[in-house]
């Protein structure tokens, strides 16, 4: 089972972006929506399916620091 991560955008390259995901940073498909610098998304696959409030990363963040704890 594959789960959507939280991350925020830090460069946009042609067709993809650099995501910081707690300091891992990885390359995602950035084409099917529209992103800028600096943007909190939500990442599946090597996709960015969707941009989240700065609120909404944090909840999501949040919440997979209190799994991985568990």
């Amino acid at each position: 089972m594959c789960v959507a991560m939280p991350g925020k955008v830090i460069e946009i390259y042609e067709k993809d972006a650099l995501v910081d995901f707690s300091g891992n940073r990885v390359r995602a498909i950035a084409g099917l929506v529209p992103i800028a610098v600096g943007d909190y998304v939500l990442v599946h696959a090597g996709c960015i399916l969707q941009k989240l409030s700065a609120g909404e990363a944090q909840d999501l963040m949040d919440l997979f620091e209190e799994l991985e704890e568990a």
